[in-house]
């Protein structure tokens, strides 16, 4: 038997569905000739007589019925395809995985997840909270798509896009004797019961340098590597601490009494991809999302939070 051609086999297809060769060339926006010619290769390949010519239309053996059927199947799936990728092209269809440093995935993440979906409403989000450092391994493994973090990475398997610059911000309770000053220095903290972030964070030890070099002793009883729990803490009426702006930024809506704090301590946000495989339009498409709201958090965050997007 010859060698079919896809041409071939959809040139049948088309005489099947419209019953005339005039029909079938209009299905394929092709002349008549060329479905003629195309149907008479299509019988010479497979060795059978597949149609019988009455008048003007061309009504199939049983042989062409079987083949049709065979045709059908393939097509089928043909079509499956190109819908799913269809639905690929437009966020219709398909998963995004992501991991994320406490900081940002209590309050933050979840309304910038929520804003995508409604974007794209056929796209399902896993969203997994971890600390910076294990967001770090599991995108140098390749377990999520996207990782949020705040811990400088240099590893050759996790590619790094800077998203934000930002310094802690000082909390204090609402009945706090500092709440109408401007800007919180080391020096107003003396003596003070303060809310320190655990000792694995980075950020611990930056923050304990700041004090120990303008030479003030705080009271240091208590400690948690989560930024919301020292938030929570100091409302409660429990001391004092240092966190990241989106998570001071929300207790301040209820109230919490949230001010800038100097010298300025760093603290970036970092979205990071494996660097082995290339980043999905997906993950680019919640990249822009997810700095569109940051860059929104500073705007309505009343000069607290000033985000530099690099």
């Amino acid at each position: 038997m010859a060698r079919l051609s896809f041409r071939q086999v959809e040139a049948f297809r088309a005489v099947m569905i419209a019953g005339t060769t005039t029909g079938a060339a209009d299905i394929l926006y092709v002349s008549q000739p060329a479905i003629s010619r195309l149907l008479a290769d299509f019988e010479e390949s497979v060795g059978v007589s597949l149609f019988e010519r009455h008048k003007k239309r061309l009504v199939p053996t049983p042989e062409a019925m079987i083949l049709f059927e065979e045709v059908e199947k393939s097509f089928v799936g043909i079509e499956k395809l190109s819908r799913t990728a269809e639905e690929l092209r437009h966020f219709h269809r398909g998963t995004l995985r992501i991991v994320c440093m406490p900081a940002l995935a209590q309050d933050f993440m979840p309304k910038v997840v929520h804003q995508f979906m409604q974007k794209y409403p056929g796209i399902q989000v896993t969203l997994q909270v971890r600390s910076s450092q294990q967001v770090a391994d599991w995108i140098a493994t390749q377990h999520f798509d996207i990782g949020i973090s705040a811990i400088k990475v240099s590893d050759p398997a996790i590619e790094v896009e800077t998203l934000a610059d930002s310094e802690l911000l000082c909390i204090l309770p609402p009945d706090h004797r500092l709440v109408d000053k401007a800007v919180i220095v080391p020096e107003d903290l003396e003596g003070e019961m303060f809310v320190s972030l655990g000792t694995e964070q980075s950020v611990r030890y930056k923050v304990d340098e700041v004090f120990e070099r303008a030479g003030v002793k705080r009271q240091l009883m208590f400690d948690t590597q989560v930024s919301h729990v020292a938030c929570a803490f100091v409302l409660d009426g429990g001391g004092v601490s240092l966190v990241d702006p989106a998570t001071a930024i929300n207790y301040a809506q209820r109230g919490l009494v949230v001010k800038p704090f100097a010298p300025a301590v760093p603290f970036d946000f970092a979205v990071i991809f494996p660097a082995t495989r290339s980043k999905s339009r997906m993950a680019t498409a919640f990249t822009t999302e997810l700095r569109k709201q940051l860059a929104l958090l500073a705007d309505q965050s009343d000069g607290l939070f000033r985000y530099r997007n690099r």
